[in-house]
């Protein structure tokens, strides 16, 4: 994916929500669903610390009533009986104190090992088996979770649903040393949490986000949890989420995922700030890739990983009919979107067999199997080797051959939400843009990917999110309180500034207003966030060049200056001494 997360301000403040439903102020519950451990432990355990204790005290009570030996006639008195029995019953052994003992005494002793051995193989025993039961287990998860997520002192992103989707969420997180809590119904799901790389120990727990006090204890009530991410398969879980920040934490940014139009209203209702159904938005893109072909390379070149080239244009496939083999949902939604773009489009069920498609000029692949994909589009490919064919992957098992099968396109509903959920939620601005790409004309949109090219090159560019205030670019606001500065100024290198950075200039914000690619003699003022897409090296010395003053002075006026405060004071005192004499004459 792109570099999206450092863009969003940490810490931020919560936003209003007049949208909210909510109309009483209901604390977000935390109390667990599930028994203590400790109280767990004492119920369980009560009857072998009882056979313990009582072996204890029996045998301590028989030992100070035996009688002793000749020499020593008196018997042990409660503290000596108790000090022997305790080290016995302990098998520590120390030996015979605090003189020999009699017969008597050593039988007495004998049977407190014996009795002593059975209580503890008793009371271990049944330790044991409480540690091996899964509501122990879980409990004790439950409790390591909870003390996880209260402890969390930065800013996360709450993610519920650990699938394909949140998997790629989490990763594109982590990537960007982002804090995040995951929250998923299946304990395979986050027990690969452990294994899966990251770079910090994920906090995650096995539960349904249905559950308002499992949302608490994920740090929905947090105050350092800023967004939440609903990327279940289930639509009733999303919405469920949904509806409990909305009503809970209505100033939280929240996404779901839905499938379903009428699931996706409701989220609506609940005032969800992005609804995405990526079986919509694929058909939607698709149309675009055929009606608006600069735009999709464009948008999709944004949005695909790092490095990655840009996109060939799509040609010729408006004219001729096309072929549409899926199941439920999916097959639905494409159709739709195709029709309403004026073209020709056949449904076709998996389950009546491969379809002809010798006259049409694009197939999609959509069942909800790979093979059945994968099997019907070689048909097509042989009946039509002019076809634009598009497949769906359903699982990434199969990604290396859906790769080597080279698709003109590969819909993978889960990559395709994760991209636009990441953007959304941890890059306003970046995503700004796209939408701006998204709903502008063709012909801006291939002048924009041709300045972008010219400035960065043909592979994905990242971004970077330029605040221009005291506490990220002081050196640049010195400079503009008694001079202007551009923002081509900035795209300069500061070892040669006749030397352009591998940047473009894609969003600046003034005062909440967004102006789409400015203009590089636009003058900056304080307080203009800029965001710049690039090459990661030349995006860092642009960020760097707003800490200097020798370096901003040197990309706005050309004048090479000392790095040292000292040494510019002095040479600014040497200009005013030499220019007294010219002044006087």
């Amino acid at each position: 994916m792109v570099n999206l997360l450092q863009l969003l301000p940490r810490g931020k403040q919560a936003r209003t929500r007049p949208d909210s439903l909510r109309r009483v102020r209901v604390e977000v519950p935390r109390e667990p669903p599930a028994t203590d451990a400790v109280f767990l432990v004492l119920r369980r355990m009560r009857m072998p610390l009882v056979v313990v204790v009582g072996v204890f005290a029996v045998m301590t009570f028989g030992l100070s009533v035996m009688p002793g030996t000749e020499e020593n006639p008196e018997p042990l008195t409660v503290f000596d009986a108790f000090y022997v029995i305790s080290y016995t019953g302990l098998t520590i052994g120390y030996g015979e104190v605090p003189h020999e003992f009699s017969y008597m005494q050593r039988v007495w002793v004998t049977l407190t090992i014996y009795a002593s051995v059975i209580a503890w193989s008793y009371s271990i025993a049944s330790l044991l088996a409480l540690a091996q039961e899964v509501t122990f287990r879980r409990s004790i998860q439950l409790q390591r979770f909870s003390r996880k997520v209260r402890g969390m002192r930065e800013p996360f992103v709450l993610v519920v649903g650990y699938g394909q989707a949140g998997e790629a969420v989490c990763r594109a997180l982590d990537d960007q040393g982002r804090a995040f809590v995951v929250l998923d119904n299946d304990p395979e799901r986050v027990q690969r949490l452990a294994l899966d790389g990251y770079s910090t120990d994920v906090p995650g727990f096995a539960a349904s986000g249905r559950d308002p006090r499992m949302l608490g204890l994920a740090g929905l009530g947090h105050d350092q949890c800023e967004a939440v991410l609903a990327l279940t398969s289930s639509d009733e879980t999303n919405l469920s989420v949904v509806m409990n920040v909305n009503l809970l934490r209505p100033e939280l940014m929240v996404i779901a995922r839905s499938s379903e139009r009428e699931q996706a209203q409701q989220m609506h209702d609940f005032a969800a700030d992005v609804v995405i159904n990526p079986f919509d938005r694929y058909g939607a893109y698709l149309v675009m890739a055929l009606r608006r072909p600069a735009g999709f390379r464009l948008a999709s070149w944004l949005m695909s990983p790092r490095g990655t080239e840009l996109p060939h244009k799509l040609e010729h496939l408006t004219d001729g009919h096309w072929v549409v083999c899926a199941d439920g949902t999916f097959g639905f939604e494409v159709t739709r979107d195709l029709e309403s773009a004026g073209l020709d489009v056949v449904l076709v069920d998996p389950a009546d067999g491969r379809p002809d498609v010798t006259d049409a000029v694009g197939f999609i692949a959509g069942a909800e199997s790979d093979i059945v994909n994968m099997a019907m589009a070689a048909h097509a490919r042989i009946e039509n080797d002019d076809l634009f064919i598009a497949i769906r992957q359903n699982s990434a098992v199969n990604a290396a051959p859906l790769r080597a099968f080279d698709a003109d396109s590969v819909f993978v509903p889960t990559e395709l939400l994760a991209r636009e959920a990441v953007a959304r939620i941890t890059s306003p601005n970046y995503w700004s843009f796209i939408d701006h790409v998204l709903h502008e004309d063709d012909e801006w949109d291939a002048q924009v990917m041709d300045e972008i090219v010219a400035a960065v090159g043909d592979e994905a560019p990242v971004s970077i999110r330029l605040d221009l205030d005291q506490t990220h670019a002081p050196a640049a606001l010195r400079w503009m309180r008694t001079r202007e500065m551009t923002v081509g100024d900035l795209l300069r290198d500061p070892d040669d500034r006749e030397t352009l950075l591998a940047a473009y200039p894609a969003v600046l914000v003034r005062e909440g207003r967004r102006i789409f690619t400015p203009e590089r003699e636009m003058a900056l003022e304080p307080g203009d966030v800029l965001l710049l897409l690039g090459r990661d090296q030349d995006l860092q010395v642009a960020q760097e060049t707003l800490f200097h003053d020798s370096m901003v002075e040197y990309v706005v006026t050309g004048q090479e200056v000392a790095t040292s405060w000292v040494v510019r004071q002095l040479q600014q005192w040497r200009g005013r001494r030499s220019a007294r004499p010219a002044q006087r004459g």
